[in-house]
Protein backbone atom coordinates (compact mmCIF):
# COMPACT_ATOMS: atom_id res chain seq x y z
CA UNK A 1 0.00 0.00 0.00
CA UNK A 2 1.57 3.49 -0.79
CA UNK A 3 2.03 6.24 1.73
CA UNK A 4 -0.81 9.02 2.46
CA UNK A 5 -0.99 11.62 0.40
CA UNK A 6 0.75 15.15 2.36
CA UNK A 7 -2.74 16.10 2.25
CA UNK A 8 -4.43 13.37 4.25
CA UNK A 9 -1.63 13.78 6.66
CA UNK A 10 -2.84 16.90 7.52
CA UNK A 11 -6.41 15.99 8.26
CA UNK A 12 -7.35 16.51 11.54
CA UNK A 13 -8.35 13.67 13.88
CA UNK A 14 -11.55 12.13 14.14
CA UNK A 15 -11.97 13.99 17.36
CA UNK A 16 -11.54 17.04 16.23
CA UNK A 17 -14.59 17.58 14.22
CA UNK A 18 -16.10 17.97 17.11
CA UNK A 19 -14.89 21.62 17.00
CA UNK A 20 -18.10 23.16 15.16
CA UNK A 21 -19.96 22.21 18.32
CA UNK A 22 -17.74 23.87 20.20
CA UNK A 23 -18.32 26.56 18.34
CA UNK A 24 -22.32 26.68 18.32
CA UNK A 25 -21.67 26.48 22.52
CA UNK A 26 -19.28 29.69 22.17
CA UNK A 27 -21.95 31.37 19.99
CA UNK A 28 -24.85 30.17 22.84
CA UNK A 29 -22.86 31.82 25.57
CA UNK A 30 -23.55 35.19 24.14
CA UNK A 31 -27.29 35.99 26.16
CA UNK A 32 -28.32 38.46 23.05
CA UNK A 33 -27.63 35.55 20.32
CA UNK A 34 -29.09 32.84 22.81
CA UNK A 35 -32.21 35.03 23.25
CA UNK A 36 -32.51 35.77 20.03
CA UNK A 37 -31.74 31.89 18.61
CA UNK A 38 -34.10 30.32 21.16
CA UNK A 39 -36.81 33.05 20.37
CA UNK A 40 -36.29 32.26 16.31
CA UNK A 41 -36.26 28.36 17.08
CA UNK A 42 -39.62 28.90 19.02
CA UNK A 43 -41.18 31.18 16.56
CA UNK A 44 -40.28 28.97 13.50
CA UNK A 45 -41.96 25.51 15.41
CA UNK A 46 -44.37 27.71 15.82
CA UNK A 47 -44.98 28.73 11.98
CA UNK A 48 -44.62 24.82 11.14
CA UNK A 49 -47.74 23.88 13.72
CA UNK A 50 -49.40 26.74 12.32
CA UNK A 51 -49.11 26.15 8.34
CA UNK A 52 -50.26 22.57 8.79
CA UNK A 53 -52.81 23.08 11.04
CA UNK A 54 -53.89 25.65 8.33
CA UNK A 55 -53.64 24.02 5.38
CA UNK A 56 -55.74 21.23 7.08
CA UNK A 57 -58.27 23.65 7.99
CA UNK A 58 -58.29 24.97 4.37
CA UNK A 59 -58.96 21.68 2.52
CA UNK A 60 -61.68 21.07 5.51
CA UNK A 61 -63.27 24.09 5.12
CA UNK A 62 -63.14 23.96 0.93
CA UNK A 63 -62.52 20.30 0.06
CA UNK A 64 -60.27 22.29 -2.95
CA UNK A 65 -56.82 21.77 -4.08
CA UNK A 66 -57.15 25.40 -5.38
CA UNK A 67 -57.72 26.99 -2.33
CA UNK A 68 -54.97 25.07 -0.49
CA UNK A 69 -52.14 25.89 -3.75
CA UNK A 70 -53.78 29.42 -3.17
CA UNK A 71 -52.99 29.74 0.65
CA UNK A 72 -49.62 28.73 0.13
CA UNK A 73 -49.21 31.15 -3.26
CA UNK A 74 -50.37 33.82 -0.81
CA UNK A 75 -48.25 33.58 1.91
CA UNK A 76 -45.26 33.23 -0.42
CA UNK A 77 -46.17 36.44 -2.75
CA UNK A 78 -45.47 38.80 -0.25
CA UNK A 79 -41.83 37.37 0.70
CA UNK A 80 -40.91 37.81 -3.10
CA UNK A 81 -42.40 41.09 -3.92
CA UNK A 82 -41.32 42.65 -0.71
CA UNK A 83 -38.09 41.06 0.62
CA UNK A 84 -35.96 43.47 -0.98
CA UNK A 85 -38.00 46.42 0.28
CA UNK A 86 -37.72 44.90 3.90
CA UNK A 87 -33.99 44.70 3.48
CA UNK A 88 -33.81 48.71 2.92
CA UNK A 89 -36.08 48.99 5.88
CA UNK A 90 -33.97 46.49 7.79
CA UNK A 91 -30.83 48.87 7.11
CA UNK A 92 -32.49 52.48 8.06
CA UNK A 93 -34.57 51.64 10.88
CA UNK A 94 -33.80 49.63 14.19
CA UNK A 95 -33.50 46.30 13.55
CA UNK A 96 -34.67 44.50 16.58
CA UNK A 97 -37.58 46.75 16.50
CA UNK A 98 -38.49 45.51 12.85
CA UNK A 99 -37.82 41.64 13.92
CA UNK A 100 -39.75 43.10 16.91
CA UNK A 101 -42.96 44.09 14.50
CA UNK A 102 -42.85 41.12 12.30
CA UNK A 103 -43.34 38.61 15.22
CA UNK A 104 -46.19 41.20 16.69
CA UNK A 105 -47.61 40.39 13.37
CA UNK A 106 -47.18 37.12 13.11
CA UNK A 107 -48.37 36.71 16.32
CA UNK A 108 -51.85 38.26 16.15
CA UNK A 109 -52.60 37.10 12.90
CA UNK A 110 -52.44 34.09 14.32
CA UNK A 111 -54.70 34.53 17.16
CA UNK A 112 -57.15 36.35 14.98
CA UNK A 113 -57.24 32.89 13.13
CA UNK A 114 -57.14 31.07 16.26
CA UNK A 115 -60.54 33.16 17.64
CA UNK A 116 -61.92 32.58 13.80
CA UNK A 117 -61.86 28.63 14.45
CA UNK A 118 -62.76 29.25 17.82
CA UNK A 119 -66.04 31.07 17.61
CA UNK A 120 -66.92 28.61 13.81
CA UNK A 121 -66.75 31.94 12.22
CA UNK A 122 -64.07 30.94 9.75
CA UNK A 123 -64.08 31.08 6.57
CA UNK A 124 -61.74 30.31 3.83
CA UNK A 125 -61.61 34.17 2.42
CA UNK A 126 -59.97 34.96 5.92
CA UNK A 127 -57.51 32.31 5.58
CA UNK A 128 -56.24 33.70 3.34
CA UNK A 129 -56.30 37.37 3.84
CA UNK A 130 -54.29 36.31 6.83
CA UNK A 131 -52.18 34.44 5.29
CA UNK A 132 -50.97 37.54 3.06
CA UNK A 133 -50.60 39.50 5.96
CA UNK A 134 -48.48 36.90 7.59
CA UNK A 135 -46.07 36.90 4.55
CA UNK A 136 -46.30 40.55 4.53
CA UNK A 137 -44.38 40.44 7.63
CA UNK A 138 -42.35 37.59 6.83
CA UNK A 139 -41.20 39.83 4.16
CA UNK A 140 -39.59 42.31 6.63
CA UNK A 141 -39.11 40.55 9.47
CA UNK A 142 -36.41 37.87 7.50
CA UNK A 143 -33.92 39.94 6.72
CA UNK A 144 -33.73 42.25 10.10
CA UNK A 145 -33.32 38.37 11.63
CA UNK A 146 -30.58 37.92 8.55
CA UNK A 147 -28.85 41.36 9.29
CA UNK A 148 -28.83 40.87 13.13
CA UNK A 149 -26.98 37.02 13.13
CA UNK A 150 -23.32 38.54 12.26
Amino acid sequence: MADPSPDLVSLPPVAGRAAPLRRIAAALAFPNFRKLWFGAATSSIGTWMQSVAQNWLVLTLSGSAFYLGLDAFLAQLPILLFTLIGGVVADRYDRRRVLLGSQYVQMTTAFTLAVLVGTGAVRVWQILALSFVTGCAQAFGGPAHQSLMP
